[in-house]
C-alpha cells in the first residue's frame, strides 16, 4: 500500500484512549482525509482518560484538523460503509475483545464493525490495537483468526531498546509502528542502528 489518503480510525471501549489520541493528531498533520467513529463506550472511556469535557463536542475538540471528520457508530449511510466507498486503511485503536469478537465472526453490528468488515472484503489494510491483559484462549483464537481474514494485529506493546523517557515517548512508539504499518514516512522513534559495540541498538 501507497502512502494513504483516506483512513479510518475507530475507537472502542478499551482502555488506551491516549494512543488514540496521539495516533489521530499525528496522522491529521499528515493525510489529507482522516474519519473517526467512536463507540459509545469508547466516547466515554476517550473522554475519560484524555479528559475531554462532556459539553465539548468531538467536532470542536479536532477543530484545528480540517482534515478530520466524525461519524456515529450507527449511520450506516457513512461512505465506507460499502466497498464501493474507498478508504485506504483503518485502525481500530484500542481495540475492545468485543469488537475484536465481531470482525473476526463477522457480526457487523455497528459501522465500526462493517467498516472493518469491507476493509477485509475488500483486501485493505486493517489493523487492530488490542488492549486487554491477560489473554484467555478465546481472546487468542479471535486474534489468530482476525489475522487470517487479513487484519494486522498490533498490540500496543512499547519497546525499551528506545530508551523511553515519557509516556508520551510510549505513544510516540505505538504511533510510529502504526504508521510503519500504513507506509507513512516519520520520525516518531529512534530506528535500529548499530554504531559499534560501545553504543546501544535502537529501532
Amino acid at each position: 500500500m501507497k502512502n494513504p489518503k483516506k483512513i479510518i480510525i475507530a475507537v472502542t471501549g478499551a482502555s488506551g484512549a491516549p494512543l488514540a489520541d496521539h495516533l489521530i493528531r499525528q496522522l491529521a498533520y499528515r493525510i489529507p482525509e482522516i474519519h473517526i467513529i467512536f463507540s459509545s463506550m469508547g466516547e466515554k472511556v476517550f473522554r475519560q482518560e484524555v479528559g475531554v469535557p462532556e459539553n465539548l463536542s468531538f467536532d470542536d475538540y479536532f477543530s484545528e484538523f480540517h482534515s478530520i471528520r466524525i461519524w456515529d457508530s450507527g449511520d450506516f449511510s457513512a461512505p465506507f460503509a460499502s466497498g464501493s466507498g474507498v478508504a485506504h486503511a483503518m485502525v481500530i485503536i484500542p481495540c475492545s475483545m468485543k469488537t475484536l469478537s465481531a470482525v473476526a465472526n463477522g457480526y457487523t453490528y455497528s459501522l465500526i464493525e462493517r467498516a472493518a468488515d469491507v476493509m477485509l472484503k475488500e483486501r485493505r489494510t486493517l489493523i487492530l490495537v488490542p488492549r486487554e491483559t491477560p489473554l484467555n484462549s478465546i481472546h487468542l483464537q479471535n486474534m489468530l483468526q482476525a489475522g487470517k481474514a487479513g487484519a494486522l494485529i498490533l498490540p500496543p506493546v512499547p519497546a525499551f531498546y528506545t530508551f523511553p523517557k515519557s509516556l508520551e515517548d510510549i505513544k510516540a512508539y505505538i504511533s510510529g509502528k502504526i504508521m510503519d504499518s500504513l507506509n507513512i514516512p516519520h520520525e516518531l522513534y529512534p530506528r535500529w542502528s548499530d554504531h559499534g559495540d560501545d553504543n546501544p541498538k535502537r529501532s
